[in-house]
């Protein structure tokens, strides 16, 4: 599809039925992140992008085999991608904020809190305009050069010093203070202190 002559769809079929989908891009990230979350099982993921999608689950195993595939096709914006050991080098979940300021610093002209609708491929689109100036392309470079091995010594202290962000399978340790505030959050000192009583 070219998106200078066709018009973005809004639609799916499956089997002999035409079906509407949401195509906004806040339901299709919310898609992806599902896709990100490593709680979720793989089934679980597939149902949450055919709720979201088509707002149901078909029956049929051959329709939810073909409602699956032209999902995951409508997500890749109309392309098809060949699997790829190659590591990710953003992430939804982990980059939300830097893609947020990096799309509302650049020159998409997009207001992303204020805007009512817009097309995941749009938005898509939109999100490959992004500014080689913003955090967020700074952060990618630098995993992309680390994926490479390229990084320069510079960059690899940059990278250790900021492994929070930069590593996109980094998972902190809880602080001290964390831990007692999701303790008494849970109740837990609450509930020595009525033992003591």
């Amino acid at each position: 599809m070219n998106p200078l002559v066709n018009k973005f769809p809004t639609k799916i079929q499956i089997g002999d039925t035409i079906h509407e989908i949401n195509t906004d891009f806040r339901n299709c990230l919310k898609i992806i992140l599902a896709y990100e979350d490593d709680d979720l099982t793989i089934e679980e993921k597939t149902t949450i992008m055919l709720m979201r999608l088509y707002g149901f689950v078909p029956k049929n195993a051959e329709e939810q085999e073909e409602a699956i595939k032209k999902g995951i096709l409508f997500l890749d914006c109309g392309e098809e991608h060949k699997d790829t050991d190659s590591p990710r080098i953003y992430s939804f979940f982990k980059d939300g904020k830097y893609i947020y300021a990096a799309i509302e610093s650049s020159n998409v002209n997009l207001d992303l809190e204020n805007i009512e609708y817009l097309h995941w491929w749009k938005f898509c689109y939109k999100f490959l305009e992004i500014g080689k100036n913003t955090t967020f392309s700074n952060i990618i470079s630098l995993r992309d050069k680390k994926n490479k091995g390229k990084l320069t010594k510079e960059e690899r202290n940059i990278f250790i010093e900021s492994r929070e962000i930069l590593d996109l399978d980094y998972i902190s340790e809880p602080s001290e203070e964390e831990n007692k505030f999701m303790n008494l959050f849970n109740g837990g000192e609450e509930e020595s202190i009525q033992k003591e009583k």
